[in-house]
């Protein structure tokens, strides 16, 4: 189906965001999608077992706006049961993904549905900058490819999960994988089974941040997983999982971008 056709029958974006734990940062990211030019929008938040009360936090905040839907899950299952469980209550034709700590910039979904409007594209993605814990810039803005298939993404994954703008049509065709970590990895590698591209568009509107415990802020955390995810999920021999992991580390010791 067309994407003008899609955003035409049914425009309203619903923006999925898992939540565990983040109710001291999650009114700053709350407060950039209430502030968006493009206002037909639902935001799904599915809290994971949080302890600090966030679910009680954003359960007033829902209260106010019934744009914003708040939904627990039963056990604590990690943000990919989480992202799977908020797309089964998503009701928009274009699917966005958010995490609690992200920001994005007011006119992101403006300018991402304008692009995927029209070109037709089905899944398109943006460039984000990277922040410290405390919400400060890292000076290092990570671009988007202007257009990135399979073997692009296999290789280094250049996508942010907050920058993803996909339509319900798309993602209805893959399974979400329901895992603890690279969740977004795989579903973008699985989307690309099917579909032939990502579409970057060159524009910071995501800030994302970095916390200590992340896996983008330990390397040796992000091989692992990487590894994982080309043995585990894609199948690949160990031959091929050794020379992704050499050209992956030629690259980044090169500085190739």
């Amino acid at each position: 189906m067309i994407v003008s056709e899609i955003l035409k029958e049914n425009p309203k974006v619903s923006i999925i965001m898992p939540v565990y734990n983040t109710k001291s940062v999650l009114k700053n990211t709350l407060d950039t999608v209430l502030n968006q030019t493009y206002q037909d929008w639902e935001i799904i938040l599915v809290d994971d077992c949080s302890t600090d009360g966030t679910y009680e936090y954003v359960k007033e905040i829902a209260q106010k706006d019934k744009r914003i839907r708040l939904f627990k899950l039963k056990k604590n299952s990690g943000p990919g049961t989480a992202r799977k469980a908020g797309f089964q209550k998503a009701r928009g034709g274009i699917i966005a993904f958010l995490d609690s700590d992200d920001l994005w910039a007011d006119d992101k979904l403006e300018k991402q549905l304008k692009l995927m409007r029209d070109n037709n594209y089905q899944i398109t993605c943006s460039d984000y900058e990277k922040a410290d814990a405390n919400g400060q810039p890292l000076k290092h803005v990570i671009k988007a490819k202007k257009r990135a298939g399979y073997k692009t993404v296999l290789l280094a994954c250049p996508i942010g999960c907050s920058t993803v703008m996909v339509t319900s049509e798309l993602l209805k065709k893959v399974k979400l994988p329901a895992i603890r970590k690279c969740n977004d990895y795989v579903l973008w590698l699985r989307i690309l089974r099917v579909y032939p591209y990502i579409y970057g568009l060159n524009e910071q509107l995501v800030q994302y941040r970095v916390w200590p415990q992340s896996i983008s802020y330990h390397k040796w955390k992000k091989i692992r997983y990487f590894w994982i995810t080309w043995r585990k999920y894609e199948h690949l021999s160990v031959f091929h999982s050794c020379m992704l992991l050499l050209i992956w580390t030629v690259i980044k010791i090169l500085g190739i971008k």
